[in-house]
């Protein structure tokens, strides 16, 4: 299977002419034969604070114009879109197949503190599946917290972050990354926005193996569609090679939390 990751410059809180430069990346990614692309956190608005900007989860533009163009690109997509309901906000990222059809959702459970992100937590992983893969969906600030990836490998051999990260913690953002590919022997996609706006996003978008080896990444700061082969074979592989889980004492780990 192909996946791709569009790093670009989200204009601030401007949905239609974001619209255009995703559209865009959309060709792109039909035209390399990708199965899948992955947006941004907040794909169209960057990371703002402002709810105004959050669409009701029933009848969301930015979700609507992903549908379309996945139908119409022949491309699955994961993307994400602030949304209201039942008086509450949620940054949410939403998984459509390659004939427009949503196939699941997935609400960020750690909002950043740190920067007074005003959407409420999720209480829920969330995976889907596409050719041989099982996908797991992640944002940003999610990717400091091992727990929820240990989890999401349960069952995934793929586990995508989308995120606003911002350059002055770049070393994170890829230290982080490939720590979570290695540990859980899965791949993971990173999928980072650039540009200036309410901080500086140097991008570093990339793809990493199950054996922490970077197979795709994006050059900071540029905007660019990064793209890689993934295959369920080669985790499964590595997992009877290396069988780190098999030695995993999750029955003594519980009394940690306690």
């Amino acid at each position: 299977m192909r996946i791709c990751a569009a790093q670009y410059d989200v204009i601030w809180e401007n949905k239609h002419k974001n619209m255009l430069k995703c559209e865009a990346f959309f060709k792109k990614a039909s035209a390399l034969a990708c199965n899948v692309i992955v947006f941004p956190e907040l794909s169209l608005t960057g990371f703002t604070l402002d709810t105004s900007f959050s669409e009701p989860s029933g009848d969301s533009e930015t979700i609507d114009f992903f549908v379309a163009c996945s139908k119409k690109y022949g491309v699955a997509s994961v993307f994400g879109v602030a949304v209201h309901e039942n008086g509450k906000c949620f940054n949410r990222l939403v998984a459509v197949d390659a004939c427009g059809n949503i196939v699941t959702s997935y609400d960020k459970i750690h909002p950043f503190s740190i920067g007074e992100e005003p959407y409420k937590a999720g209480n829920s992983v969330c995976s889907f599946a596409l050719n041989d893969m099982d996908i797991g969906l992640t944002i940003c600030y999610d990717l400091r917290f091992p727990e929820l990836f240990r989890k999401l490998s349960q069952k995934c051999n793929c586990i995508i972050v989308s995120a606003n990260w911002s350059s002055e913690r770049k070393d994170h953002w890829l230290t982080l990354l490939k720590a979570r590919a290695i540990e859980n022997q899965c791949y993971i996609v990173g999928c980072n926005r650039v540009g200036d706006a309410d901080t500086s996003y140097s991008g570093d978008s990339v793809i990493i193996a199950p054996d922490g080896k970077i197979i795709a990444c994006a050059e900071a700061f540029c905007e660019e569609l990064i793209y890689a082969d993934i295959s369920s074979e080669d985790v499964r592989q590595l997992r009877s090679r290396f069988p780190v889980m098999g030695d995993k004492r999750t029955e003594l780990y519980r009394n940690f939390y306690e």
